[in-house]
């Protein structure tokens, strides 16, 4: 239940906030060529508050999974091109210049939290400054089709030198953004082979089958950890669990469910000397797991103001080449429903990253700040990508185009856009739900 109230929280808040940010472009737009702004509302009606200030309605409604800026004139019934506060008074430049202020502010606001995260730093587990090597390769994957083996040591992609976990998965995200073939070599018993990996749809070990050799050093402890009371420390290298040798992290929890519960045997290095110590694992409800609560080692890395204000502006480059690419798959109906989400995925994923702590949050806010201005520049109907497209259609038409048409228009736009929620939300459900993405 606890789980379920964070990631409600947190995702209404990372929603509110962005669409905020979003609308206050507009609203800042309207008011700087001098169009009324009637409401301002944060989420859709029925209407939940509301208070006058001046001429404008600050609205607060039920449904927060959207908003909007009521600018007077931008509905046919109240057009009035003699007035020069009314929308359709205002210039193709002008309205095209409001329209633009909704997305450029969520970029906006996505270069400013991405670099604000680069800038706290992120706890990342220490493995991923190790050279990659590979733990276990799963059946039928593609990292088992090219070839890998367990024990692989992964030394170049294509021409670029790989020395750690880091630098592959950027590697592997530019050649799939890119859709080049991903050429490895591996160094296997002392000998270098060349392996290739064709298409895949996202850049994570997850999708080629591999998992990486995690070092089974402990970085820390959780709250009445078992370990810990059973004497092990922070930098312990386990080598054997009950006898049996340990050679990756991802051991260590089997081990501990295998024993339900009886005391451990849990052998470790610590400066060049073994010790052995007896841990009893305790059970813990709410993930119905036996634990002894240790964590892998992590660290921090900050950056100053321009290479953090770099890394980022460049992860969300390339972020919006994926984004293009897959929309680009989409229209060849050659993609995933797996690659979309709506507001159940995105509170679920906000929840995740809340309980990950406050970064991981900003983090993800600014990857969904980006991806609301992607796609509110859509030429749909109804989207700002929409209105801007009419414009561009009345400007080489010489002319307005009839209300009869942009009423129609509108409708088709409204239309595909409630279809497309509907789907996304069952998408979503099916995601979250059938799939165990819950938590």
């Amino acid at each position: 239940m606890l789980t379920f109230v964070v990631a409600l929280l947190s995702g209404i808040l990372v929603l509110g906030v962005l669409i905020l940010i979003h609308e206050l472009g507009h609203y800042l737009a309207a008011r700087h060529v001098g169009v009324r702004v009637e409401r301002f509302s944060i989420g859709f009606p029925p209407k939940a508050i509301g208070k006058r200030i001046g001429e404008t309605e600050y609205v607060l409604s039920w449904t927060p999974i959207g908003g909007y800026v009521k600018l007077y004139g931008q509905n046919i019934d109240d057009e009035n091109p003699s007035d020069p506060r009314n929308y359709a008074a205002k210039s193709k430049l002008q309205r095209t210049y409001i329209l633009l202020a909704g997305p450029a502010m969520n970029l906006l606001g996505a270069v400013l939290l991405i670099t604000l995260v680069y800038m706290l730093g992120v706890e990342t587990p220490s493995f991923r400054l190790s050279q990659p090597q590979i733990a276990q390769v799963a059946e039928d994957s593609p990292a088992q089709r090219a070839g890998f083996q367990p024990g692989d040591q992964i030394v170049r992609l294509g021409e670029r030198e790989i020395t750690n976990w880091n630098e592959l998965d950027d590697a592997i995200e530019q050649a799939v953004i890119y859709g080049q073939v991903l050429r490895f070599t591996v160094r296997r018993q002392g000998r270098e082979h060349a392996l290739a990996v064709g298409h895949v749809a996202f850049a994570s070990g997850k999708d080629f089958g591999w998992r990486p050799v995690i070092p089974a050093v402990v970085g820390g402890f959780g709250d009445d950890s078992p370990a810990r009371a059973g004497g092990m420390e922070v930098g312990d290298r386990i080598v054997a669990i009950d006898g049996k040798p340990v050679l990756s992290w991802g051991e260590v929890p089997g081990a501990i469910q295998r024993a339900q519960g009886q005391p451990l045997a849990i052998r470790v290095e610590r400066e060049g000397a073994e010790l052995t110590f007896t841990v009893t694992p305790r059970f813990d409800e709410p993930r119905q797991r036996w634990l002894i609560n240790i964590t892998t080692g992590t660290y921090l890395e900050r950056y100053g103001l321009p290479d953090a204000f770099l890394l980022g502006s460049g992860r969300l480059i390339s972020m919006t080449q994926a984004t293009f690419l897959f929309l680009g798959r989409c229209l060849s109906l050659n993609c995933s429903a797996a690659g979309l989400a709506g507001p159940v995925r995105i509170v679920e994923l906000s929840g995740r990253a809340a309980r990950s702590g406050p970064v991981p949050l900003l983090r993800f806010m600014a990857l969904i700040s980006m991806a609301l201005a992607i796609v509110n520049l859509l030429p749909i109907p109804a989207l700002d990508g929409g209105h801007i497209f009419l414009l561009g259609v009345e400007a080489l038409n010489r002319g307005p185009l009839s209300p009869r048409v942009r009423e129609r228009t509108q409708m088709v736009g409204i239309s595909l856009l409630l279809l497309l929620f509907v789907f996304v939300i069952y998408n979503d459900v099916v995601q979250v739900f059938s799939l165990g993405g819950g938590g």
